[in-house]
């Protein structure tokens, strides 16, 4: 299935579009970044978040002053597609946002934004599921979106014994190109490091699920 390459705000005032220099009648592009902008304005940071995202917030820091934590930050405007990375020197966390933009379903589309903050190798990350456009960002559920997923989805083999009983949790990747969407499965870190210790990588053991968007439905489905 395609994926949106931008979102179309209308504008409606005559005034509007004199102000922007826009052309009356042309619609004006909302950006993959906007669509960002829009997100942290609801943005709830986990108990802890060291992420420059919650940083911002916590600081009430302007959409450039945010944007200019990340000293690398990639804007795909053909693909519908971001990548940001950041380092904060005093905490010494990297941070690394990801945001995929997917047409169809209700409204314009639907935009994946995952953030992900670690120290050393351990890492947490959050992922948040909505609708960018001229009302601001709409909250979509992720049920509402994603099929269920089972455990055994992500052991391709027989589960090793670190594992047995452990409950994961998931990890959420747009994808650049495409309509893909990649699903990690993951132990929480004090099983990771337990597995790792008796001679087992979890990232070896496990696979990802790559899920695919469907336009018409407006929701990822698993590969037939």
């Amino acid at each position: 299935m395609s994926r949106r390459r931008n979102l179309w705000l209308q504008p409606t005032a005559t005034l509007l579009f004199l102000l922007s220099g826009t052309a009356l009648g042309a619609p004006a592009p909302l950006t993959v970044a906007d669509g960002v902008r829009q997100a942290m304005g609801t943005l709830v940071a986990a108990p802890g978040e060291a992420s420059l995202l919650a940083l911002a917030r916590r600081e009430q820091l302007g959409w450039t002053a945010t944007q200019n934590l990340f000293q690398e930050r990639l804007d795909d405007l053909t693909n519908g597609f971001l990548e940001w990375r950041g380092h904060q020197a005093a905490s010494g966390t990297f941070t690394t946002v990801r945001a995929g933009l997917y047409s169809g379903g209700p409204g314009a589309g639907l935009m994946v934004l995952n953030r992900e903050w670690c120290r050393w190798d351990r890492c947490e990350d959050r992922t948040v599921f909505g609708r960018p456009g001229p009302g601001g960002w709409q909250p979509v559920a992720e049920a509402a979106v994603i099929p269920r997923l089972r455990d055994s989805d992500f052991y391709p083999g027989t589960v090793p014994a670190c594992l047995r009983g452990v409950v994961l949790r998931v990890k959420y990747l747009p994808a650049r190109f495409g309509a893909a969407l990649t699903v990690l499965g993951l132990p929480p870190l004090a099983d990771r490091d337990r597995c790792r210790a008796s001679g087992v990588d979890p990232a070896v053991v496990l696979r990802p699920v790559v899920l695919h968007w469907n336009t018409a439905a407006g929701k990822f489905r698993r590969a037939p």
